[in-house]
């Protein structure tokens, strides 16, 4: 039986959150469950590239309106395939707030989309993240944060590292085996997209066609080091090969971004984006420069890697 909302959920109140994106600095595939889902071994990285989350009190359901944020022309739609779809990650995670609370949903979303789609940057994840974070704080703290966690996983592998509050996380299992680390020193990155697009579930069967699975972890001893020297040495992703294969210019971006004098230069997630770590940021824009006149590339982003996590804020909201 439905209750209703808590004193923390208030008409006059808006709650808003950040949503970043995310990098994998190394990803590997270690074992293929009878399930089909996979088991994994990466550190996440957040980045400043934002998605926004904006929620408030509204009439009875769950009210998703999408909006075009701020992004680098060329990089397409965000908006249309997200307005008025019942299956995103916004709504799933609404719907599972809203069960795990059994508060009676009365909500209207805002979602402001700047992170590509397809990309491997998380942009679904920390939506789904920052909808059960931002409604938690309109309803007044109804979960802890360990919960929020265990919701998370349950609508994707990405969701729970951003639900952690932490910029820097290793991942292991499906991603919601989380230990939080120290973020490394700042750093700039060029994030590079191009114009194909890799569907997660096809990464894996490929992953799952050409590897030999279950594959050993890594001795990881090379974190222990301050500075990215250490991350570097450890830096991979079982991606790749069949990503490059399929996408000659994403290697070709990777190898123009390490001309430029990334310490990592790697492709992010599942794909396809491509992203160059720098530790000056004037490079980082030059390699960025240089990549987007790549044919094959439809944008190139520079953004900071971040050493703490957004938080959401409330503040009184007459109007949306």
């Amino acid at each position: 039986m439905s209750r209703p909302p808590s004193r923390g959920h208030d008409a006059r109140v808006c709650v808003t959150i950040p949503c970043p994106a995310k990098v994998n600095l190394f990803l590997r595939v270690l074992a293929r469950e009878d399930t089909g889902y996979h088991q994994i071994e990466t550190l996440f990285q957040a980045v400043g590239l934002y998605d926004r989350i904006r929620a408030r009190a509204g009439d009875p359901g769950v009210a998703l309106h999408v909006a075009p944020g701020e992004t680098a022309a060329g990089v397409g739609d965000l908006v249309s395939e997200l307005q008025g779809a019942d299956d995103n990650t916004v709504m799933r995670a609404a719907r599972a707030f809203f069960a795990a609370t059994r508060i009676a949903p009365a909500v209207s979303v805002v979602l402001t989309k700047s992170i590509p789609a397809g990309t491997g940057l998380g942009g679904a994840s920390t939506d789904a993240a920052g909808t059960l974070v931002a409604l938690n704080a309109l309803h007044g703290q109804p979960l802890e944060p360990g919960r929020l966690l265990e919701i998370g996983g349950a609508i994707g592998a990405d969701v729970p590292f951003f639900c952690t509050g932490s910029p820097t996380a290793l991942a292991w299992g499906r991603g919601d085996r989380l230990l939080s680390r120290p973020p490394p020193p700042a750093a700039t990155l060029a994030v590079i997209i191009p114009e194909g697009r890799i569907a997660t579930a096809e990464a894996y069967r490929e992953i799952s066609r050409n590897m030999t699975l279950p594959a050993p972890p890594t001795r990881l001893r090379g974190l222990a080091k301050d500075g990215w020297e250490g991350i570097a040495a450890l830096q991979g992703n079982d991606f790749e090969p069949g990503a490059f294969a399929r996408f000659p210019v994403l290697a070709q971006v990777r190898t123009l971004l390490e001309e430029e004098g990334a310490v990592i230069a790697r492709m992010t997630g599942s794909g396809s984006a491509i992203f160059g770590v720098f530790t000056d940021p004037g490079r980082a824009r030059r390699a960025a420069r240089r990549a987007e006149t790549t044919p094959g590339v439809v944008a190139a982003l520079t953004a900071p890697t971040l050493a703490t996590m957004p938080r959401a804020g409330r503040k009184s909201a007459p109007g949306m």
